[in-house]
């Protein structure tokens, strides 16, 4: 992933200071700690600008519909008391200007407010894109005294500049880069003469606005080796040709925002012809989309790890669970001894004197050979012989109630197994809830607030086989539940046979009848959803749809089936993607 560099906010400035200036603040609202988002009325319509200052991802766009399902922005309740400052200085007021300072990523907006008396208070928003030390600022831009932060700095964060209200706002300590449109050509040819260091790296340490990325590109566009570890005795037109190029750049000159088809890199220019660029409509929606899909990846992984930890813990304990009881029940010989010494006590009462702690007898069961048999001298020999059948009736219980247990335990392993899959299938953010939701629903996860119902939508991944039959597979439970409950008497049922996994539905047609092809391409999605994907030869079993019945009671997704048959398959990516209807970007 790239960051989001100063030449990226210049272009991106260059693009919406038109169209916001004069603009109104609608609304302040404050997703998270690192998030705010102003919905701005300018031009007749209504503009949601979207700041980051995530450390991972610090950015700042004009949120599309698709940028905004992509960061899934979720409004608390009850707004942070910065929002709540925010609110009080900002809403309703109009914007005076948007601005870059020097070659800082650092974007300025700034707005007249107003004091309860009608007094002016001349204010900026300051949002700093710098990594870990990202901030949002509010300060008043006559006095430069900070009215509130969103991340408090203190001298033992930093001892070069402390941010909090009352403070002083101060930019960051400057990094003394040169402005290439300030360098006449001829100095450029005496600065390059010698470089202790490879280009591209000299490159963004000397001129503002070019990052080692930017470096990268033009270097390469100019023919110049930026592996090299010192750069000497360049020919004249590479020179004239990187001087021409960065102050192109700079200047924002044909520009050409892109992104690459891994979603991993974005460029303005793409001079690059090695990577596969895809080009975008202007800057905003490059910084809208790029960064969206970095957000929506990182929320994603984080909530899939978390789900994942907690699988795992559920799982290590149920496993523990079933060793303990598997013990209990195989301990069939120690409980059958205990029987066999109240027995062989109670053939040889008469032998047996008060007293001793052990009795010798011949052991009628193995051949009668000698066994030494203890006993408690404080009891009778009849009293012993009842203590080892009361240990009998104790193991014997304590067994069969293990035996019940280790069912319902594996049944727990087996259901934990079958979210564990659903997770590992989970494409979106609504797969990943839908699979948190049922893991509250079964308590294994503890809600501590009580959360607001919101429509769900229930959509299972869809297929259409080379015959034209629709084919549904369901990711998690819910979803399985769902085509399962849609589906129709005469629709087929498939599944891995005790294997964890999707149900899969094919569609039957209007004579009922559904081709072998068909069936063989629906019995590779069955395999590909399951935990047997990287196996061969896996069994799926399939039905039509009336012979599958869910038990009452059971678990989310558990099903009872019957009239099955079963074909073994070598599951196959290319050919499920290849039937996939709607297709991941």
């Amino acid at each position: 992933m790239l960051n989001f560099d100063s030449l990226s906010l210049k272009a991106l400035i260059k693009e919406f200071e038109p169209l916001l200036t004069g603009g109104r603040v609608h609304k302040v609202q404050q997703p998270s700690r690192n998030e705010l988002l102003l919905t701005l009325r300018a031009s007749g319509k209504n503009h949601k600008l979207y700041i980051c200052v995530d450390p991972k991802y610090p950015h700042a766009a004009l949120l599309s519909k698709e940028g905004q399902e992509m960061r899934a922005l979720e409004i608390p309740k009850s707004p942070p008391m910065f929002c709540m400052l925010l609110r009080k200085h900002m809403e309703g007021y109009k914007i005076k200007a948007i601005k870059q300072p020097g070659f800082n990523r650092i974007l300025e907006i700034y707005f007249d407010s107003y004091l309860e008396l009608g007094e002016r208070v001349p204010m900026t928003l300051s949002c700093e894109f710098m990594g870990k030390h990202s901030n949002i600022i509010l300060y008043n831009y006559e006095t430069n005294v900070i009215i509130g932060c969103a991340h408090n700095v203190s001298s033992e964060k930093s001892r070069e500049r402390e941010v909090a209200g009352g403070l002083p706002y101060v930019y960051p300590p400057r990094q003394n880069k040169l402005d290439i449109n300030r360098v006449p050509e001829e100095d450029f040819f005496k600065l390059i003469s010698i470089v202790p260091k490879p280009l591209n790296e000299w490159l963004n340490d000397r001129f503002g606005f070019i990052s080692r990325a930017t470096a990268t590109e033009i270097c390469e566009f100019c023919g110049i080796n930026t592996s090299e570890s010192k750069i000497s005795a360049l020919s004249p037109e590479k020179i004239k040709c990187l001087y021409r190029r960065i102050k192109q750049t700079t200047n924002l000159e044909f520009l050409n925002p892109s992104i690459s088809q891994d979603n991993k890199l974005y460029s303005l220019i793409s001079f690059d012809n090695k990577q596969n660029y895809r080009q975008i409509d202007s800057v905003n929606s490059m910084v809208d989309r790029y960064f969206g899909y970095q957000v929506l990846k990182d929320k994603f992984n984080r909530k899939k790890s978390s789900l994942s930890d907690i699988l795992k813990k559920e799982l290590n304990k149920k496993k523990k669970l079933s060793s303990k009881h598997l013990k209990t029940v195989d301990s069939d010989d120690k409980t059958s001894r205990y029987k066999g010494f109240g027995d062989l006590i109670m053939a040889n009462l008469y032998k047996i004197p008060s007293g001793v702690e052990y009795v010798e007898v011949e052991n009628i069961y193995k051949d009668n050979q000698p066994l030494k048999i203890p006993l408690d001298p404080a009891i009778s020999a009849t009293a012993n012989a009842q203590k080892y059948y009361k240990l009998y009736n104790k193991a014997k219980t304590a067994a069969i109630h293990s035996k019940e247990l280790l069912k319902s335990i594996k049944e727990d392993i087996s259901y934990l197994e079958s979210l564990k899959e659903a997770l590992n299938n989970s494409e979106t953010l609504q797969d990943l809830d839908q699979v948190r939701q049922e893991l509250v629903e079964q308590k294994i996860i503890t809600r501590k607030e009580p959360v607001e119902k919101k429509k769900e939508t229930i959509q299972p991944v869809e297929f259409l086989s080379s015959d034209g039959f629709e084919i549904y597979a369901g990711k998690n439970n819910r979803q399985n539940e769902f085509i399962l409950k849609t589906s129709s008497p005469d629709d087929t049922w498939l599944h891995t046979r005790d294997i964890p996994g999707s149900h899969v539905i094919i569609k039957s047609g209007k004579d009922g009848e559904m081709p072998e092809s068909t069936l063989h391409e629906a019995v590779y999605i069955a395999a590909w959803y399951s935990q047997g994907k990287n196996s061969s030869n896996v069994p799926v079993v399939y039905t039509k749809r009336k012979f599958v019945k869910k038990p009452s009671g059971a678990k989310p997704g558990f099903v009872i089936y019957t009239h099955e048959k079963t074909l073994w398959v070598n599951p196959e990516e290319e050919k499920v993607t290849a039937l996939r209807k709607n297709q991941l970007n």
